[in-house]
């Protein structure tokens, strides 16, 4: 576990925004009100690849997130997954769940009534 590294991606101010550190350990930075819509961010790097944000939680303290010369990780923008249901990380290749998209809502017979 290095330090430094850590020290390193939190100077990112996308970083800084989005999530903090809680006794070493890095924490969605929930806002007030906000609705919780943070848990589905995702970051996108200088080469275009997307990044849930549990990966970058925690690989925090073991990828440099801030480094301009690893493109592949280096943090340039952060959004809000709330429709795509088909958005994957690029890190892991798992889906990223989406705020507000159609596995969120089943219809019903009732909802044709």
């Amino acid at each position: 576990m290095t330090i430094a590294i850590a020290q390193s991606n939190f100077e990112n101010e996308i970083i800084a925004q989005a999530l903090r550190l809680n006794d070493g350990r890095a924490e969605i930075n929930y806002g007030f009100n906000s609705g919780g819509c943070e848990k589905y961010q995702y970051f996108v790097t200088a080469d275009g690849c997307v990044l849930g944000i549990n990966t970058v939680i925690v690989n925090i303290q073991k990828i440099n997130f801030n480094d301009p010369d690893d493109s592949q990780f280096y943090i340039t923008g952060v959004d809000v997954n709330y429709e795509d249901d088909s958005l994957t990380d690029d890190y892991t290749g798992e889906k990223l769940e989406s705020a507000y998209g159609e596995d969120d809502y089943q219809s019903g017979p009732e909802d044709f009534e």
